[in-house]
């Protein structure tokens, strides 16, 4: 089973998927997207990095520039980094995707790469785009996947509730 949260822009669930991690602290495997310092500049980076592993606030981990509000993706990087994130020498015991969205719209080895994980075995906990737009549907209605809605309510239980249905 694999479990893909979804809600309102900054409603926590990264901070979730973090949580969860902190509980029950499995080898991970797969990626996690997220701003750099420059977060709350007009101009920033969106950058990937493996899981499990630090922040890279690289330029050459840069997977979206963001202008006047504006992303532009790079899709050649989501399909580069993203995909090397996807394959293992050994099997995690869990794999994370966080997040999937609009910007990978154009990078379709990524897209492979993700459904070709989620085919698989290892347990996925992952963040997909409210409303699932473009290939983000695939995720949402793959047999494997269950959809979990974050919200102010219920994300301070929902780690401990993630980690069990997981089998952690």
């Amino acid at each position: 089973m694999h479990l893909f949260l979804t809600g309102a822009v900054q409603c926590g669930k990264s901070t979730v998927v973090d949580k969860v991690l902190e509980r029950v602290k499995p080898s991970v495997g797969g990626f996690r997207t997220g701003f750099g310092p420059d977060r709350g500049e007009p101009d920033r980076l969106l950058y990937l990095w493996r899981a499990g592993e630090p922040p890279v606030y690289d330029e050459s981990r840069a997977v979206a520039r963001i202008a006047a509000c504006r992303p532009t993706p790079l899709p050649g990087r989501f399909d580069a980094l993203g995909t090397a994130c996807l394959a293992f020498d050994r099997p995690p015991q869990l794999i994370i995707m966080d997040e999937c969205g609009r910007l990978e719209r154009d990078a379709l080895a990524f897209q492979r790469a993700v459904l070709d994980t989620l085919a698989g075995e290892v347990p996925v906990l992952g963040v997909v785009r409210e409303g699932f737009p473009g290939w983000t549907r695939a995720v949402a209605e793959h047999p494997k996947v269950e959809i979990i809605e974050v919200n102010r309510l219920n994300r301070d239980t929902l780690p401990d509730r993630i980690a069990v249905r997981l089998g952690f």
